[in-house]
């Protein structure tokens, strides 16, 4: 039987290919999509000042028992490295949260489902200030993750009822 000499090297070479990209593809499983529309007003204040919009997602959860010390100041573990953030135009429309700055060790953490919280606000592109009032996300990713998300925004001066989501 005769042995090819480069199949133990290819074998070596595909398991780092392989070893190296599982990270990506587990990160890529804590993404989800949003979408936000603008009030008609909120939409003509963007236009003029070319301001745009930014969603800031954090991933958490409620500590195990054993992992409290790992938890915030608010006493709830915090899943991510720092917040994500996502700029789209000032029109709106929709925005990719990738999970990248998801630390998956820390769901080891956790007990209870894993949950995401999102908000969102003017880029102060334009202005110091965000001038917007928006929906907001916070509960559990499995929700999340099942569909996007639409989320409203408006001028905080239009004294928008904004709602939590999903």
């Amino acid at each position: 039987m005769r042995r090819n000499r480069y199949s133990c090297g290819m074998v070596l070479a595909a398991s780092a290919l392989l070893a190296w990209a599982a990270p990506a593809t587990a990160r890529s499983d804590f993404g989800f999509d949003v979408t936000v529309t603008l009030s008609q007003k909120a939409a003509a204040t963007l236009a003029s000042t070319g301001e745009e919009i930014v969603l800031f997602a954090d991933y958490y959860g409620e500590p195990k028992r054993g992992a409290e010390r790992h938890t915030n100041e608010i006493g709830q573990i915090s899943l991510d490295r720092g917040d994500e953030q996502v700029e789209i135009p000032g029109t709106g429309g929709s925005a990719h949260i990738s999970g990248a700055t998801l630390d998956a060790k820390r769901l080891d953490w956790i007990s209870g489902p894993m949950m995401v919280n999102v908000n969102v606000a003017s880029a102060r592109k334009s202005n110091a200030d965000n001038i917007l009032s928006c929906d907001f996300i916070d509960g559990a990713f499995v929700s999340v993750k099942k569909a996007p998300i639409t989320l409203h925004c408006a001028l905080i001066e239009e004294n928008y009822d904004t709602i939590m989501k999903p």
